[in-house]
């Protein structure tokens, strides 16, 4: 059996009164119980600060996989009518989670909640294969109409609405016999449908032997009380327990207190607090506890004198147990529920007659026979309700309803998500009804209902897949190009063959990034096992197997649709990667086998947050090709070979040139390069170029035409040593190929060719990180460029090393290679990894800390702020103290630590203990930490087992302060996960420090806005400043530039938007500034605003201009904060040639130089472009449009999110 707990009665307000306690008590009791059921708790995420104290309550008794997190539009309350659209539609969206993950039972722990808080219960809307159950507590309203309902349409109509359901569930459990009655008397209930199954005290309540009575003192509490428990409504009659212990004599009103223990609302304590001052009972005796939690509230019942509870009508009296359980002696009203749990006539009393509960304490208090005898009572009743007696009777009863044929199961997968179609199309329908005549709100709720539901979908397929699994021979579908030469097709046709070899039952479908297409039916009849694959392909839909897998180009995953949908052996090069890639791989994959630690780092780095792994490239298919002995090539008698496609990033233009400076046409060595024809090959331009520049250059030869896999071994035979300098290396299979024919390899130090290419099998070629330059179009990328004076030595020292000595490396190579990576291993690892990402094992979120300054003017503290706020998880602040510290930040925020160079972090590091962070984010910049004690905290953390990520603001040693050098961080560097830089002279810098393998190019970002302004037409040409007013950003230089453009006969203008910098140097500048702006006469032509104002304030004000300038005159910074404000703003942005501006210099127009007149020059040579529509500059703009696109907080903060999520797998 199947059970899915609505649990939003242990989330709402009633969390903290007895329907939260029954709720998570039945619970866990069945759970005890029902170890055959497969069992769901639902947890409603617009009550997020309740979930993981949820999940702690059931740790150890339900996998963290079952918890499943439904969410929804927010807010829902019913109290509030301007909610009831996105009511209505988060009731589909309820509804629709439930039925997809084809349970047998959703049981609602709570019906009435969701009035005064955000609760969704189902609606039962449609015929639906599940059985619905419920509790019904009380029905108090109902029966009390004019005190409960009467003048209230909204509460009335939201309650009759609950009343209505509960007549049509299926099965009902009461809690009482009272509640059972009632609802078979005036609800008109089938007594077949309705079962009671009473109640119990949580484990936590029992007699307690140590009473701390300072404790106690803390709370009010220190003479003898009496004690009641519960909340302050009207029925709790409150009011007549104080009436009553007004009317007790005064020596026992002396002796005894009355402790009102519990959450009440401050209107019903000063109600109270009212009513006693009227009845003349002093201030101090009626004592108002306020929020307990359940250990003192355990002390309470343990050392009363008597718990009274007054309520005339309950559903079962769940205080009166937890006071029986802890000893106390109890009294209670005669009405409802509390004979039966009470059990003694003795010991009850009339609710509405003060004097009957008057006489009942003085009794209980002064009678020790009595006592004694309420002790007794206590003690025997509290033992005849238990939780697993409850548990019991509910499963029993749940087991008999689905015996008797209510339901029907989806045996298969399949079935399932066909259901699941169905269920999205009756989802879609109702949905449209609702919004039909909503059309305004409706546009405002698509985009948070598609997220609701795209979450919710991804919880069910998760359960799913769990639910399902794998068998043991797998259903396992290749889905790509499988008929030619290319390296994609070479892939999938191995993977196939191997997993066969597996006893898996595979099956190959011919397709491609744009569609599908039929394979080459000459090439099938040549192999057989892949016709036989092929054929199965053709007859399985992607539900009927159990994995499907794809290797194509582009990847396109968004309709496989199977039970667990991969990416097999994904390549990828450049460290850059598109970001609507990353986002479909991450919406409908469950994950990716890369073919190298290189490309499982670089998904990761960009944003890919899906389970990935390294499965390798398979090379013993190589051993089976023949050599063609007849292929014969000519060349000298030492050979270097080169064979690639003579895409840039294979290197060949570095290759040629090392080769002309390490040899001359006297040598007796040919370098072979075997490419083939295509639009990005040049190398017989580039070898044209060097030949004409060295009338001595050495032999090359260069091979395009085609050749066979017997001709290409036969070519690596009739070589010596293959060289790779590529930029940048999926896998390298070239290399390995190479290997295995003998040969020994020279590459570049970085790539994923370095799984098996290291030291100790090949020679390594130093290089430096260059922006790659693809045709991808993606910004922030690199690749390692190898020096080509480096490969240049490397090649001679290699042509001078002994044959013998060249042969035993090759041979180490070619034994790693068949010992790691045969198809048999790669396919064993594929399986594996699908193996383990179909137990749909569910990843906790990590407690993410971020280390920075904080709401100060600071850009880094301006970054944090961005990337926070735009972080879809909660994170915790470690600020540096400032005078805003003494602000409220909903403990979200800690100030704790200081720009000390002495301090010794310590403080920082305790918080972060305390906090329970599972990983550390450092915004680093030289002035904001003593490097040693930096060094001391990132130690400390990474000891511990947490992460640690930080941002490197600059890498620049500053000059003024020479004892703050990186390298004294290298070792911790080392030790972080990430190491986050914005340009890739960041990484070079670190990495001539020996810091590469785990460091990261991470782009700032722009505030996600929209500009409407157009370039201006009219005569005058606005021109911005952005930025704190301070010496290197140029700004007394923008004030005589304008002076030049406006003396040549240009009318410009200038509006300064530059913030007044803490630093005294600032306000410094800003004089000069006015002075220079008065002696040059520019006082009508620029404006000043010098206030640090907000984003939005700032933004207006640069969208007036028609060109926004950055005329910086130098700086240590790795790249500039303001420029992306800029760029933000929407409006054309210039800067002068820094490197700091590297990381936008396709987004920006450049200045000449940086003298006035360089900048001059550049104004009016920018404005000429922009009015003409010049295609350069309109090439500017639009690539502009797309970097803010890519780079606006909202992704790269998502960006940022996912790749920690990765990092803690």
């Amino acid at each position: 059996m199947r059970i899915a707990f609505d649990m939003q009665g242990a989330q709402t307000e009633s969390r903290y009164r007895g329907i939260g306690r029954y709720t998570t008590s039945l619970v866990r009791a069945i759970l005890d119980t029902a170890s055959n059921s497969e069992i769901y708790l639902i947890l409603n995420c617009l009550f997020p600060e309740t979930i993981a104290p949820i999940k702690e309550l059931f740790s150890g008794k339900i996998p963290p996989e079952n918890f499943i997190l439904f969410n929804a539009p927010g807010p829902v309350r019913a109290s509030n009518p301007g909610n009831n659209l996105r009511r209505g539609v988060s009731e589909l969206i309820f509804e629709k989670l439930v039925a997809d993950l084809d349970v047998d039972v959703l049981h609602v722990c709570s019906l009435f909640e969701g009035y005064v808080d955000d609760a969704i219960t189902p609606i039962m809307r449609h015929d639906r294969k599940y059985i619905i159950s419920t509790i019904i507590y009380d029905i108090i309203p109902f029966l009390n109409p004019k005190e409960y309902l009467e003048g209230d349409k909204i509460y009335s109509d939201f309650y009759l609405q609950k009343i209505k359901f509960i007549k049509n569930v299926d099965i009902l459990f009461s809690i009482s016999e009272s509640s059972r009655n009632e609802g078979i008397e005036h609800l008109n209930i089938d007594e077949g449908r309705i079962v009671n199954i009473r109640g119990a005290t949580s484990d936590v309540f029992y007699r307690e032997d140590f009473i701390d009575a300072n404790f106690l003192s803390s709370i009010g509490v220190e003479d003898k009380y009496i004690l009641y428990t519960g909340g302050a409504d009207w029925r709790k009659n409150i009011e007549r327990l104080i009436g009553a212990y007004s009317k007790l004599s005064s020596s026992i009103r002396g002796q005894y207190k009355v402790v009102l223990a519990g959450r009440m609302p401050d209107g019903d304590v000063a109600r109270l607090r009212h009513l006693a001052k009227t009845l003349r009972v002093p201030a101090g005796d009626v004592i108002f506890t306020g929020f307990i939690s359940d250990e003192v509230l355990r002390q309470l019942y343990s050392n009363c004198s008597l718990f009274v509870f007054p309520s005339w009508h309950e559903g079962l009296g769940l205080p009166i147990l937890e006071a029986m359980r802890c000893g106390a002696p109890v009294i209670a009203a005669n009405t409802s529920s509390m004979p039966e749990i009470v059990g003694l006539d003795e010991a009850l009393f009339d609710p509405f007659d003060e004097k009957s509960i008057a006489d009942k304490i003085q009794s209980a208090l002064l009678d020790p026979v009595f006592t004694q005898k309420l002790k007794y009572n206590a003690e025997r009743q509290s033992k005849k309700f238990t939780w697993d007696e409850s548990a019991n009777t509910a499963i029993q009863s749940l087991t008999s309803i689905i015996r008797n044929g209510k339901l029907e199961d989806c045996s298969t997968y399949e079935q399932v998500s066909q259901q699941r179609s169905k269920n999205y199309r009756c989802f879609v329908e109702d949905v449209a009804k609702l919004l039909r005549e909503e059309s305004q709100q409706a546009k405002m709720m698509a985009a948070s209902v598609a997220d609701a539901v795209a979450k919710n979908d991804n919880e069910v397929d998760r359960i799913l897949r769990q639910r399902f699994g794998l068998p043991k021979a797998i259903e396992w579908k290749i889905e790509g190009p499988f008929d030619s030469s290319y390296s994609l097709a070479l892939l999938n046709r191995e993977t196939a063959r191997a997993l066969s070899a597996l006893s898996h039952n595979v099956s190959l479908y011919s397709t491609e990034g744009p569609g599908d297409f039929p394979p080459d039916e000459i090439f099938l009849k040549k192999n057989p096992d892949l016709q036989s694959f092929h054929d199965k392909g053709l007859m399985k839909n992607n539900l009927q197997v159990d994995v499907v897998s794809r290797n194509l180009y582009p990847p396109r995953v968004s309709d496989m649709h199977a039970k667990l949908n991969l990416l097999h052996h994904y390549a990828w090069e450049e460290s850059g990667f598109p970001s609507s890639w990353v986002d479909d791989f991450n919406a409908y994959l469950q994950g990716i086998t890369c073919l190298s630690k290189h490309v499982e780092k670089i998904l990761i780095d960009n944003g890919v947050s899906i389970p990935l792994s390294t499965s390798g490239c398979g090379v013993d298919h190589w051993d089976r090709v023949a050599a063609d002995n007849s292929y014969k090539i000519q060349g000298k008698k030492f050979r270097f070979l080169h064979v690639s496609s003579c895409f840039p990033r294979k290197g060949a233009d570095v290759l040629i040139k090392a080769f002309g400076k390490a040899f001359t046409a006297r040598d007796d060595v040919s370098l072979i390069i075997k490419t083939f024809p295509n639009p990005h090959n040049n190398v017989e331009g580039i070898l044209e170029t060097e030949r004409r520049g060295n009338e001595n250059f050495p032999d090359v030869q260069i091979i395009m035409e085609d050749i066979s896999e017997g001709q290409l071994k036969s070519l690596y035979e009739q070589c010596d040593v293959l060289v790779a300098p590529s930029f940048a290396e999926g896998f390298g299979l070239p290399l390995a190929e190479a290997m295995l024919a003998g040969l020994p390899v020279i590459t570049t130090n970085w790539g994923g060719q370095l799984d098996f290419c290291s030291e100790e099998t090949a020679w390594l070629v130093d290089f430096s990180f260059e922006p790659a330059e693809t045709h991808f179009d993606v910004f922030n990328s690199v690749w390692a460029v190898p020096d080509v004076d480096a490969l240049a030595s490397v090649i001679q020292e290699v042509f001078r090393t002994p044959a013998g000595e060249r042969r035993s490396r090759a041979a180490r190579g070619r034994k790693l290679l068949l010992d790691e990576f045969k198809w048999e291993h790669v396919a064993g690892r594929l399986t594996s990894a699908a193996r383990q990402w179909s137990k749909g094992s569910l990843q906790p979120e990590p407690k993410i800390g971020w280390v920075s300054t904080w709401d100060t003017r600071c850009g880094i503290a301006e970054y944090s702020k961005h990337l926070i706020n735009n972080i879809d998880a909660e994170v915790k602040i470690f600020a540096r103290t400032n005078f805003r510290e003494k602000e409220n930040y909903n403990n979200s925020v800690d100030f704790c630590w200081s720009e000390n160079s002495f301090e010794k972090l310590s403080a920082l590091y305790g918080s972060v203990v305390r906090s329970g962070i599972d990983i550390v984010i450092i915004q680093f910049n030289y002035g904001f930490f003593d490097l040693d004690r930096l060094n001391w905290f990132i130690n400390k953390n990474v000891e511990d087992g947490r992460h640690v990520v930080i941002f490197l603001h600059a890498t620049v040693d500053p000059a003024h302060a020479p004892e703050r050098k990186l390298e004294k961080l290298v070792t911790s560097l080392r030790r972080c996960k990430r190491v986050l830089v914005h340009t890739h002279n960041d990484m070079n810098r670190l990495k001539a420090l020996g810091v590469v393998d785990n460091v990261a190019l991470f782009p700032h970002g722009v505030i996600d806005h929209v500009s409407t302004a157009a370039i201006g037409e009219e005569s005058a040409f606005k021109i911005a400043t952005y930025g704190f007013f301070l010496p290197h950003k140029g700004l007394l230089e923008a004030i005589e530039a304008v002076a030049i453009v406006r003396d040549r006969g240009v009318e410009v203008s200038l509006n300064m938007v530059n913030a007044e910098h803490p630093a005294p140097i600032s306000k410094e500048m800003i004089n000069k500034a006015k002075e220079k702006i008065q002696d040059l006469g520019l006082s009508h032509a620029v404006r000043m605003t010098n206030d640090f104002l907000d984003d939005i304030d700032c933004l207006k004000k640069l969208e007036e201009a028609d060109l926004i300038i950055f005329p910086y005159q130098s700086t240590g910074e790795s790249s500039s904060a303001a420029v992306r404000y800029g760029l933000a703003a929407g409006r054309p942005v210039a800067a002068t040639p820094l490197p700091i501006f590297d990381d936008v210099q396709q987004a920006v127009f450049k200045f000449p130089g940086y003298t006035p007149r360089d900048i001059a020059e550049g104004i009016m040579d920018i404005r000429a472009k922009l009015r003409s529509n010049d295609a350069q500059a309109e090439n500017t703009l639009l690539y502009a449009e797309h970097w803010r696109q890519e780079h606006r907080y909202s992704r790269v903060a998502r960006r940022l999110h996912n790749m920690l999520i990765a990092l803690s797998r």
